[in-house]
């Protein structure tokens, strides 16, 4: 709010005036003119930038670090595991700042750079005696925006609950284009071939594993960390505790992939802690499995195919089986059925027959 002082020199009695502006989370601001006119226009001026800035920090906001404030989140807040990562990279981008110094335009440049930056999914290889570095990979735009999504409920809870700021700097950074969303599934002779090679695997569990990833559509990850203490074989279902969304989920059990995970139970596998235990007896889950994944594919002569992809499968199997979005957006955990309608084309022959009986019986 601006106000206006006239002020006469004791002195020499000449008379001038004083404009002030006071906004709320910033130190006042005042200048002196020789008439009221300039002033005013002043103060206007002055204000009417601060209205347009529109995101000014609190001196709280100004004292407080970044790094100290995600932890606090971290431990209050947001607990998703699957947003540990993101709120890594922010940490080491940001460290040093505070919430304060956090802006837009900062933002911005750190989502590019983000966007830019490089990164390995597997160790170094050795081959004929002479380590192969691993395949670089860029972020997709998909994985940039849940980055920001990260870094935007954070500065909401700056905003909303702890008081600090006026102003979320991420809502006006734009989002990065996602490309459309892969689906590509298993034939059924490809599926059957798959599940053939797996079946002579060097590892006789990817039989297990890729049976459960296609009947229940859990992701890699899921099921990997599966635990033989989250598995009830007399209930017929398994339970995830930690999945990318937050929320556990039960995993039904059914047909092949009942009978082959009671037989590997009995193969000893039950004796590790881990369903999918490692091979070399190791502590701890089998992750790096891919060579015998790979090595099944190529027997199987399936190309183009990604793990994940099991879990479209199962996804679309189910969509032409006439499971609804919502049906299969439950089944993979889905929060919304949106991420589901990319299964959706496969629905409509189910639709189109569902209509034509009720025309039938109503006579339209």
């Amino acid at each position: 709010m601006a106000s206006i002082q006239r002020i006469v020199s004791p002195l020499t009695k000449d008379i001038s005036y004083r404009a002030q502006v006071r906004v709320k989370g910033r130190p006042p601001e005042s200048k002196t003119f020789t008439n009221r006119k300039d002033a005013k226009e002043w103060a206007a001026t002055l204000e009417s930038a601060i209205t347009d800035a529109r995101y000014f920090p609190s001196r709280k906001a100004q004292r407080s670090l970044f790094a100290e404030l995600v932890e606090r989140y971290r431990r209050d807040v947001q607990r998703d595991p699957s947003r540990g990562a993101h709120l890594d990279w922010w940490k080491k981008r940001f460290l040093g700042l505070t919430i304060a110094e956090i802006t837009t335009d900062k933002v911005a440049e750190a989502r590019d750079a983000l966007m830019a930056q490089t990164f390995t999914r597997a160790k170094p290889r050795t081959v004929k005696g002479e380590k192969v570095p691993p395949k670089q990979y860029h972020r997709t735009g998909a994985t940039v925006n849940r980055y920001l999504a990260t870094l935007g409920h954070f500065f909401t809870t700056a905003v909303k609950e702890w008081r600090l700021l006026d102003r979320n700097p991420v809502r006006d950074v734009s989002k990065k284009k996602e490309a459309r969303g892969r689906v590509r599934f298993l034939s059924d002779d490809e599926r059957d071939a798959l599940l053939g090679a797996c079946a002579q695997s060097g590892w006789p569990a990817l039989h297990t594993l890729v049976l459960m990833a296609i009947s229940t559509g859990a992701r890699r990850g899921e099921l990997v960390n599966l635990k033989w203490a989250d598995v009830d074989l007399k209930a017929a279902r398994a339970i995830v505790h930690e999945t990318k969304n937050g929320d556990p989920r039960v995993l039904p059990l059914v047909g092949r992939t009942l009978t082959t995970l009671r037989e590997l139970k009995l193969q000893g596998s039950a004796q590790s802690e881990w369903v999918f235990q490692q091979p070399s007896g190791l502590p701890g889950p089998y992750e790096g499995f891919d060579a015998h994944w790979y090595a099944a594919l190529k027997t199987a002569g399936i190309q183009n195919f990604k793990f994940h992809d099991l879990r479209h499968s199962c996804a679309s199997y189910l969509a032409a089986g006439g499971a609804s979005l919502l049906e299969i957006a439950d089944t993979l955990g889905h929060r919304t059925i949106a991420m589901s309608k990319r299964y959706s084309h496969l629905t409509q022959t189910h639709k189109v027959a569902a209509i034509e009986k009720m025309a039938r019986e109503k006579g339209l």
